[in-house]
């Protein structure tokens, strides 16, 4: 598929979630909502959003230990950067910047800085499969979406002990792969040697359990800080949602929502994960939209101002972002 048909396709799936959220909202309620929110409770989101890029930036120094040694300022340069593009630009460029700027600017191999994006996804998957089961089991529900909770749970607990095995059993899962690739028509047998040499390559940065261990703790801090946005947001609106269980099924819902492919910004794909959330609880959509808006434009914000402090700082212009997304994006 080629560049212009995800671009086109990622804003048409936009629009559809989009008029999904707003299908139901009405307007005078909505508007209401947004008048009498607390919008002191703006300046901690603001704030907890640029927090959560430095955590990041700390997170993928540990996942770059066995490359280098970066120095934190480029880390947090290249993600601050890498994060706003992601806001701006279309399919997720951002993922593709950030590596290239730190692989420019420290002369690291592109090859396994890009290996640690792909583990940073891999921890974010597992966090975020477990706050959504968490949050599941916790929220008041009927047991079908319970069962499916502790499903999830299961799931996020399977998926960190399948990586931890692939990690330390190697030799196993390469011939096990081998199994797999001779049954599989050529084609798809092809495709699926690559994916998953890849993944193992990205695996084999995490050198030790200790590693391993540290990079879920450092990921389960990064999305309990991230919960806390939402919980300011629930201040905000003072909307009667638990604010412990509440703020993680938001952040779960939202975090799953904004995975499918949608313009810059997540736009329509946010609103779909608040609504979502907050219908759990018994809010309005009206409510849920007006709540989003304010979440989503703060988290804007705080991105957008991260990554044009950083450009200034590193001397680039928005210009040189674009041309590193067009032409390493196709690259990789």
């Amino acid at each position: 598929m080629n560049r212009t048909l995800r671009i086109v396709l990622s804003i048409a799936i936009s629009v559809v979630f989009l008029t999904i959220a707003v299908w139901n909202v009405d307007w005078r309620q909505a508007g209401a909502a947004l008048a009498r929110a607390h919008y002191i409770y703006v300046v901690p989101m603001f704030l907890v959003t640029v927090w959560t890029l430095y955590i990041r930036a700390q997170r993928w120094r540990l996942l770059l230990r066995p490359l280098g040694n970066p120095p934190m300022g480029t880390l947090i340069a290249a993600t601050n950067i890498g994060f706003m593009a992601n806001m701006v630009l279309p399919l997720r460029a951002g993922e593709v910047i950030r590596p290239v700027l730190l692989s420019r600017k420290e002369r690291e191999p592109l090859g396994g800085v890009l290996a640690t994006i792909v583990l940073e996804r891999i921890f974010d998957m597992m966090m975020v499969l477990l706050l959504f089961g968490v949050s599941f089991v916790a929220v008041p529900v009927s047991d079908e979406v319970r069962r499916w909770g502790y499903f999830v749970l299961f799931t996020a607990v399977a998926v960190a002990a399948g990586v931890a095995a692939i990690r330390w059993q190697e030799a196993t899962a390469l011939r096990l792969l081998a199994r797999a690739v001779a049954r599989a028509p050529a084609s798809v047998g092809h495709h699926l040697d690559h994916f998953f040499r890849g993944f193992i390559r990205a695996l084999e940065i995490l050198d030790n359990p200790w590693t391993f261990l540290q990079a879920i703790a450092w990921s389960l801090y990064l999305w309990i800080v991230i919960a806390s946005t939402y919980f300011w947001g629930l201040l905000a609106f003072d909307l009667p949602v638990p604010w412990v269980v509440g703020s993680l099924v938001i952040t779960s819902l939202i975090a799953i929502a904004v995975s499918a492919p949608s313009a810059p910004g997540y736009i329509g794909a946010f609103q779909v994960g608040c609504a979502l959330a907050l219908g759990l609880f018994g809010i309005s959509e009206s409510d849920a939209f007006a709540y989003s808006i304010v979440l989503h434009l703060t988290q804007f914000a705080g991105t957008i101002a991260a990554g044009l402090y950083s450009l200034t700082r590193e001397g680039m212009t928005f210009q040189q972002i674009e041309h590193v997304s067009e032409t390493d994006g196709a690259a990789t």
